[in-house]
Parts: structure tokens; sequence; C-alpha cells
């Protein structure tokens, strides 16, 4: 599933000018009259590891290094009783790693990488102990200019102060029907687009409050030099290399948190004559790659042990059935994982029911989850709505798709706390090497459960129809590894990540057999847990011995040429429904669908009273992708 990128008027008004005054101006100087020992001060990073299991408590600094030279981020949050609005101070802790003496620091705030206007504003930043200046670009990118270059080894920390407006969504836009016209809108979009990236992580709707990537982070470097933007705001934003976190969040009270990495203090505090009541909790995420919270007084948690982990499934009430099919579905695919792949380095892991928009099935943090709203019976998937319309297939037809989507994407989630979680990669540069990975795990899973059967069913339907979507809307097949920014749209880049790209995996577990295969997908992950793996180091890893010009025939192949028509057969638009149809329940399905599609296109090539979805709008102009689904609809009824 198609993920992450960064977890009212008056209030953009405000952004939009301060981002204006402090753009291309410097912010702060700081000459540091109260000069501080920058070692004296440092941070203690023992405090910091409670969210690790024992075994990687111990063997951390031999994975990464002198765990007091990752960064840390830490972060005081204060969410508003209404949460639309958030105040953030933070502390980030840096070590010059690189080598060579450095003359600035970037720092990157992703949430105000997508969308049309900057959701975070930047009320100050200064550098604690020693004297710098600060220009900010007005989007996402702080720049820390040292008065001396930061030599090798030398340490900075900056505080920064954020204020920022959590995005409103209307429930009507979270609903499965109203995400897959939104979802096929942004598909035949061009990969520079805006509107690219927004999942609604940092948003509210019906009493859920998402903050994903709302904080500043050291931003990525690549080529000797740091990235201050994105030629593409596709695919995922912000996480690069692991960090410490701590937490200290008030929120209203009767809130309940569901928090990256472990809480160690929680606590609600009632209202006194000179003071408001307030919720607390506060939480350390050490060795973690990014940062999540989710917020609200209506979410339930059902958990279960599985081994030294806590799973742990967070749902709205009226959704419980699913909540508890998420906490059985999220403990298999860990176990399942942890058997094929290796240990899980965290103590929880927290699987959260979000309304997630932009037809994004699931996002993943270090150690927490979120899941579409879509999903869930709550969703508008049911009985009512219009999926609930379709004639004679009625609710229960769309129920019985709905629970093996959740559960796939269940399972590519928690895949994600392997790749790129454990195994760090550059998401930006080589995007296959975590979601194709990921797609090929969820395979992995439902083999794993439910046997061969139902394992080549769900590659098909949930798999490789991205591919054949793809082809059936007329882009052309190509290269899976290449840069986010090389593919033409976002439909391209889920045909190919998504649809073709783990289809290399499987191909290579049948000509490697599962033990040899699986030995090989270990040791790379033993390899570089904590760390970061090369684009092509799993094949390196698999390329040994006789086996060796096979596993490069199927690299070059899979990752590099195009074969997908032959390989995965040529799209078939009446197969591929008929792969989520009941027996006997293909039939109208072609008119039924044309009707809706047509009347969330505007009317256009819609039947005389075709129920249109609610608030479903027109298309922005050039968007070809609903044009081209009602198109391909059409050949289901000749």
């Amino acid at each position: 599933m198609l993920r992450r990128a960064l977890r009212h008027d008056a209030s953009r008004l405000t952004l939009v000018l301060t981002a204006l005054v402090l753009a291309p101006l410097v912010l702060t100087s700081s000459g540091c009259d109260e000069r501080v020992d920058a070692q004296a001060s440092w941070y203690d990073p023992s405090a910091l590891l409670a969210n690790l299991r024992p075994e990687d408590r111990r063997e951390a600094a031999e994975r990464v290094g002198p765990l007091d030279a990752l960064p840390f981020y830490d972060l005081e949050l204060r969410l508003a009783d209404d949460q639309r609005t958030f105040e953030l101070t933070e502390d980030v802790y840096y070590t010059n790693t690189l080598g060579q003496p450095l003359d600035e620091l970037v720092l990157r705030v992703h949430a105000n990488d997508v969308g049309e206007t900057p959701q975070v504003a930047v009320a100050g930043v200064e550098c604690v102990d020693l004297a710098c200046q600060v220009g900010f670009d007005g989007r996402s990118a702080i720049t820390l200019r040292f008065a001396t270059p930061l030599a090798p080894s030398g340490r900075v920390r900056a505080r920064v102060r954020l204020s920022g407006t959590l995005r409103h969504l209307e429930p009507s836009r979270t609903g499965l029907f109203a995400q897959a016209m939104e979802g096929m809108t942004r598909l035949g979009a061009g990969g520079g687009a805006s509107r690219h990236g927004d999942y609604g992580l940092l948003a509210e709707s019906e009493g859920i409050a998402s903050l994903g990537n709302f904080y500043a982070m050291v931003a990525p470097r690549r080529d000797g030099a740091w990235v201050r933007r994105e030629e593409s705001t596709m695919g995922d934003l912000g996480a690069d290399r692991v960090a410490h976190f701590r937490l200290r969040l008030r929120c209203a009270r009767g809130s309940r948190v569901a928090v990256s990495g472990a809480v160690t203090h929680e606590e609600s505090v009632l209202a006194r004559r000179d003071r408001p009541g307030y919720h607390e909790v506060r939480a350390v995420a050490g060795l973690s790659r990014n940062f999540a919270i989710v917020v609200s007084p209506r979410l339930h948690a059902v958990e279960r042990r599985v081994g030294g982990v806590v799973v742990r499934s967070w749902y709205l009430p009226e959704d419980r059935a699913d909540g508890e099919r998420v906490l059985d579905d999220g403990a298999h695919a860990l176990a399942i994982f942890e058997r094929r792949f290796g240990r899980y380095p965290y103590t929880d892991l927290d699987l959260v029911e979000a309304p997630l928009v932009g037809g994004a099935g699931g996002v993943e943090f270090s150690g927490l989850v979120t899941l579409a709203k879509m999903f869930y019976g709550s969703g508008g998937a049911g009985g009512g709505g219009p999926l609930g319309a379709l004639g004679g297939l009625g609710g229960g037809a769309t129920a019985s798709m709905r629970a093996p989507m959740l559960e796939f994407v269940v399972a590519h989630e928690v895949a994600h706390q392997w790749w790129h979680g454990l195994v760090g990669s550059d998401a930006r540069m080589h995007p296959f090497v975590d979601e194709s990975l990921a797609q090929f795990s969820s395979i992995t899973y439902v083999r794993d459960r439910h046997g061969e059967a139902r394992a080549q069913q769900e590659a098909r339907r949930q798999v490789a129809s991205g591919y054949h979507m793809m082809r059936m809307s007329g882009e052309a097949d190509g290269p899976v590894d290449r840069p986010v920014a090389a593919f033409p749209s976002e439909l391209s880049y889920a045909g190919l990540v998504y649809g073709k790209g783990g289809f290399v995996y499987e191909r290579l577990r049948e000509r490697l057999g599962d033990e040899a295969f699986f030995r090989g997908v270990q040791a790379y992950v033993a390899e570089h847990r904590f760390r970061e793996a090369a684009p092509r180091a799993l094949f390196d890893r698999l390329a040994t011995g006789a086996s060796a010009p096979e596993v490069r025939g199927l690299e070059r192949r899979w990752l590099e040429e195009a074969h997908g028509d032959e390989d995965l057969g040529a799209p078939d638009p009446t197969a591929l429904l008929a792969d989520w149809m009941p027996t006997g329940g293909l039939g109208n399905l072609g008119g039924m669908l044309e009707q809706l599609l047509g009347g969330a296109l505007g009317g256009a090539g819609a039947a005389p009273n075709a129920p249109a979805p609610p608030n479903a709008g027109t298309p922005a102009d050039g968007d070809a992708a609903p044009q081209d689904a009602l198109r391909l609809l059409r050949q289901l009824g000749r």
C-alpha cells in the first residue's frame, strides 16, 4: 500500500506570513553569552533505551558505535485541547561523525515538504553552546552556519521552537470509496505534484489527532551535501539514520495516547483554580528512525504478548471487531517475520487506526504503524454508502474484500519494522529496497499462515494488480530500481515498486529454496542491524557459489529491465475484478461501477441519476487516471 509523507484558514494565513517574513532572513545569531561546555552538557543515552529488548540493549554500542554520537531529539510538545494546534520546543543534539569539518548543519521539518502551504511555523532557532547564524528557506530547511567549523567529533545542540496546525479531515473523506477516488486522482498526476506525500499524517479527524514527522530532524546527506529539498514528494519522506528520541507530551485530560517507543510515565492532572487540567505522557525511543504520536479520547486498546514483545491494537469503540482482528493479524505477522528474518528489536509494537487519506493504506514508524480508517467497519465500506449500493452484491461483498485488504496492509506495515526500520536504506534513491521487500514479506506472511493457494491469490490481487492497473492505464513497464523522482507518476511508482518489484524475491526463493533463501535474508539482517544497507546488498548476500549467475540474472531482469508483461501476464481487467468477486458476482459489476465512477467524475459518462459520493468534487486538469479507470470499466460490459 502507498503510504507516507508526513505525520483554519486564519491559522494557515499566519503560517504563510510567518514563513514569508522569515524565509530568506537570518532568524537568530547566537553568540552564546552563557557559553556552555558541550561535552559537560551532553545527553546520557542509557536512559533512552527502555524501548529496546534486552538483547538489543546489550548489543547497541557494538552495532552503531558510541551511543551518544547518534542524533538525539528531545521533544516537549503541547497539543491543544481541541487537537487542532500544537507548540513544540525541541533540543537537537548532533555530533559530527562525517570525518571532516562542517561549516553548517541542516535540519528539515518534513511535514512542510507536502501540501500547498506549510503546516508548521518556525518560531525560533538558536545554537545553545557555540556561535552560529540560522537561516530558514520558508518551507522545510533550517540551516545552522557555524562561526567556526565544527570539527570531526565536535558537538552542537540546537534549540528549535515550532508551532503547527493539524489539517482537519472531513469524515466523508476517509471512507473506502472516497479514498479509492482520491487515490485514482493522485495516480495520474506527475511526480512533482505538491499533493503527493500528504497522507494526513499531521491531521485530525473524528477526535483522532495524528502527528508524524512534525519535528525538525537532521537532514539526509547525499553526494557529500545536505539535502535541502525534494524533487518529488511521492513515497517516503523523513526517516534516515537511527537516532534517539525523548518526549514529554501534554494534551487534554481523558486522552489516550499511542506513541513510538516506551512510555515511561503517564498521569492525568486535575484542574485547579489557577491551572487547567491536562494529561501528560513521557516516552523514550532509542535507536529509532522516526517518531510518531496518535492522540484521542476515543481510542481503545487490546494487547497480546508475542515472546518478549507487547503487540497492541488501538481502535475506535465502534470498530472493536476489526481492532481485535488487527491484533491477531499483527501478532501472527510479528511471529512469522521473527522466524523468517530475525529478532524484532523493540519491547512494543503499536497498530493504530487513523484517518489516513491520499489512498494510503498504512504508514510505518519505528515501533508504531498507523492503519487507514477506511479498512475498519466505520470507514464507510459497509452496507451504507456508495459501495453498499452495488446492487445484489451488497455490503457483505465489500466486507469480504475489506478484511483481506486490511490483513495484507497489517503484514506490509509490520514488515517495514525490518525494512527500512531495522535495516536502513535510502528510500528516496532506491525505494524498491524497503517497499518491494515489504510486499514480498506480506506474501510470505500469507503463505506461512494460510497456505500456498491463498498466497498466490493475494500475490495476484494485492501485488501484481498494481502492475496490471499501471499497464491498463497506458503507463510503460521499466526499471524498478530508480530514484523516486525518476518515476513519471504515482501510478508508475506504485505499479513498478509495489506491483512488480516484490516478485524478484519470490523468484529467488523459488530458485534457491526456502532454506537457502531465508538463511541469506537472516544473514543480511544480522549484518545491517540498525545500520544502512547498500541497495543491492541482499543480492550480494544471495549471489554465492553456483547460484550466483542465476541470482544476478534475476536481479537484472526484475530490477533493471522490462519483462513485466511476460513475467506477470498481460493485463486483463475482467480477471482483475474476478479475483475479488464471489462466484457469480462479476455479472453487471462493470456497469454499476461505471455509474458510481461516472458520478464521482462529475457526471461525465455516468448514467442518469447515478449516485455520487459526498464531496466528490471533480478531478484536476490533466488527471487522467479516473478517466482511464472509467474506460477500463466500460470494457467489462462488452
